[in-house]
C-alpha cells in the first residue's frame, strides 16, 4: 500500500485503472456481473410499447450506478486493504442507495435534453457533436458527486454542491479526462464485442434475438468498472491537490484500518 496518495495526471490515471482493475480483475468482474448481467439479459422481453422501453433503460441505468458505487468502494479497500470484498462493496453502496439513485435521475434527465435537442436540431454532426458537449459537461456534477456519496458518505444535494467546490477549478480538465475515459471504454467495448458480430444471425426470430443479447454481457460486465475506477481515482486527485488527501483520511472517511 502507498503510504500517501500521489497527484496524478490523465496518463497515470489511466495506468493506475489498469493496474487496480488486474490485481483484482475475478472480484471487479464478480462486482459487475451480480448486477450486469441480468440487467442485460432483460433485454430479451419484447419492446410492445414506450412504457416497457422506459422500464428496460431504467433498469440498465439502476445496474450501470450499483456497479459505479460499488466500485468506488472497491478502489478505497483496493488502497487501505490491498483486498476487494465484494458483499462490503454492495453494503457501502445499500448505505446511500437513494442518494446514489437521486444522481441517477440527474443523468438520466440530462440524457433525454440530449437526446431532445438532437430531435429538435435534427440528426446533423454538428448536432451531435454539440449534443456530446453539453451531455459530457453536465455529466461532470453527477460523476464525480458518486465518490463524495460513497467515500464521503454525503447525501445528494450536499454531496453536488460538495463537487462544485471541488470541480469549479478544474471544469475543463475534468471534462476532458471524463471524455477520455469514454473513449477508452468504448473502445474496450467495441473489442469485446467485434468476435461476437462477426457471426450474428441474419434472422430475427427469438434465438437471433438471444444471441445479440449474449454478445453484449462480455462488455457490459467488463467494462463499467474501467471508467468507475478512473473516475474514482479522479476525485481521489481533486481531494490532494486541493485538500492534501491522504491514506489516513481515506481510512477515516470510509471506515477501514489501513493494512
Amino acid at each position: 500500500m502507498e503510504p500517501a496518495l500521489p497527484e496524478r495526471n490523465l496518463g497515470d490515471i489511466l495506468s493506475e485503472t489498469f493496474v487496480i482493475y488486474g490485481r483484482h480483475f475475478r472480484k471487479f468482474l464478480g462486482l459487475a456481473a451480480l448486477v450486469q448481467a441480468p440487467a442485460t439479459a432483460t433485454l430479451l422481453a419484447p419492446v410492445e410499447n414506450m412504457a416497457i422501453y422506459i422500464i428496460l433503460n431504467l433498469i440498465s441505468l439502476f445496474a450501470l450506478v450499483s456497479v459505479f458505487g460499488a466500485t468506488i468502494y472497491a478502489v478505497g479497500q483496493h488502497y487501505l486493504t490491498d483486498s476487494v470484498t465484494v458483499v462490503d462493496c454492495y453494503r457501502r453502496l445499500a448505505w446511500r442507495l437513494v442518494s446514489m439513485a437521486m444522481l441517477a435521475s440527474i443523468v438520466a434527465v440530462i440524457t433525454t435534453v440530449g437526446l431532445v435537442l438532437v430531435g429538435v436540431l435534427g440528426i446533423t454532426p454538428y448536432s451531435m457533436i454539440l449534443a456530446v458537449i453539453l451531455m459530457l459537461g453536465a455529466y461532470v456534477a453527477p460523476a464525480l458527486a458518486g465518490p463524495v456519496v460513497i467515500v464521503e458518505g454525503a447525501k445528494a444535494k450536499a454531496a453536488l454542491y460538495r463537487t462544485f467546490g471541488l470541480a469549479s477549478q478544474n471544469a475543463l480538465k475534468i471534462t476532458g479526462h471524463l471524455a477520455v475515459y469514454l473513449l477508452v471504454a468504448l473502445g474496450l467495448g467495441i473489442v469485446l464485442f467485434v468476435p461476437f458480430a462477426l457471426f450474428f444471425p441474419s434472422g430475427t426470430d427469438a434465438m437471433s434475438r438471444s444471441f445479440v443479447v449474449v454478445s453484449l454481457i462480455g462488455p457490459a460486465v467488463v467494462v463499467p468498472p474501467v471508467v468507475s475506477i478512473a473516475i474514482t481515482l479522479l476525485y481521489y486527485d481533486l481531494r490532494v491537490r486541493n485538500e492534501g488527501f491522504n491514506i489516513e483520511k481515506l481510512s477515516q472517511e470510509m471506515g477501514l484500518a489501513a493494512a
